[in-house]
């Protein structure tokens, strides 16, 4: 399945471009260490953790800051302007780089970001190759078709069917308000994510992983949810969406449910001035659990005519059933 490999390819290129920053990191700060200004200094005010106030014990030359008026630096104090948000603290001894073009410093000496990142990548690369493991269609010696249980998911594999359906339905409702939370949520990250480039290294990756999780959680349900179909053909109830499919064959159909489930909201009872309701009809095994569901997020006449021809194929008479939720 194309997604399929679109969404492997995507972790790897996640994985590989974490190693590219590392690479850069790396190259930054060697260069730093040979070329930049030292400056070795304990960290005495830090009311801007990118302009940390220093006593400066040996480096380079240096103009004090000027008075204010109110308070007149001492000759070994100087505010440092700092690349990045390194964490530091007060009264703690540093060795400090300082390039001498933009006068901006970081902190000497090994960190662990380059580190971290590296091992981030090797994360995302694992996350890749446990999606291909988990998502592979292995199959028996002389099995050319997938199969899978009744009422389970084949995840992230193209249908194996090519017998066309006999009534079908399709997703006609779509949660404008769910979908709009959603983009607002990842919208919201990725504008967190750009207007946090003073922060440190780690921060910015571990906030963007973050916002890539919750933007990818939405996007599957959306996805899957607009590209959901129920069919019937000879053999049972297909299901299918972007992500997969599922089979369930008419002898699993042992049970069927009307269902409507009333919602009561700032009241109670059917009074309620703010109600809705949902109704479904979903179909149970011989052990009473559901396999298969059709609901009012259908197109309501193709929902209508697949039910008709369910319970035609089947014989089933289905149990009315009635729930109320707040």
């Amino acid at each position: 399945m194309a997604l399929r490999a679109l969404l492997i390819l995507g972790m790897v290129g996640l994985a590989v471009g974490v190693w590219v920053k590392t690479w850069s990191e790396v190259r930054a700060k060697s260069r730093a260490e040979r070329e930049w200004h030292r400056v070795t200094g304990t960290v005495f005010g830090l009311g801007n953790p990118l302009r940390p106030d220093v006593k400066v014990e040996q480096g380079i030359e240096f103009t004090p800051p000027p008075s204010d008026g109110f308070y007149s630096p001492s000759s070994d104090e100087r505010v440092l302007e700092m690349e990045t948000d390194e964490g530091l603290r007060r009264f703690r001894r540093y060795e400090f780089l300082v390039d001498p073009v933009t006068k901006r410093a970081r902190v000497a000496g090994v960190r662990f970001s380059p580190f971290l990142l590296a091992l981030l990548g090797l994360v995302y690369l694992g996350l890749a190759g446990a999606f291909y493991h988990v998502t592979s269609n292995s199959l028996p010696d002389g099995v050319t078709l997938p199969v899978s249980p009744p009422g389970e998911w084949m995840n992230f594999q193209a249908p194996p069917w090519h017998e066309p359906a006999v009534v079908s339905a399709r997703s006609g409702v779509w949660p404008v308000f769910e979908y709009g939370l959603g983009a607002a949520v990842a919208v919201f990250g990725f504008v967190m994510l750009w207007t946090s480039r003073e922060g440190g290294l780690l921060s910015r990756v571990g906030l963007a992983s973050v916002v890539l999780f919750v933007a990818g959680v939405f996007t599957v349900i959306a996805v899957h949810r607009a590209t959901y179909r129920i069919e019937a053909d000879s053999t049972g109830l297909r299901e299918s969406s972007a992500f997969g499919w599922k089979m369930t064959p008419w002898p699993a159909l042992r049970g069927a449910v009307d269902e409507t489930v009333y919602y009561y909201m700032g009241g109670s009872g059917r009074r309620s001035p703010l109600r809705y309701d949902t109704h479904r009809v979903y179909f149970t095994d011989d052990q009473g659990e559901e396999v298969v569901s059709i609901d009012d997020k259908l197109v309501a006449e193709q929902a209508k005519a697949l039910v008709a021809h369910v319970l035609g194929r089947t014989g089933l008479q289905p149990e009315k059933r009635e729930r109320g939720k707040k």
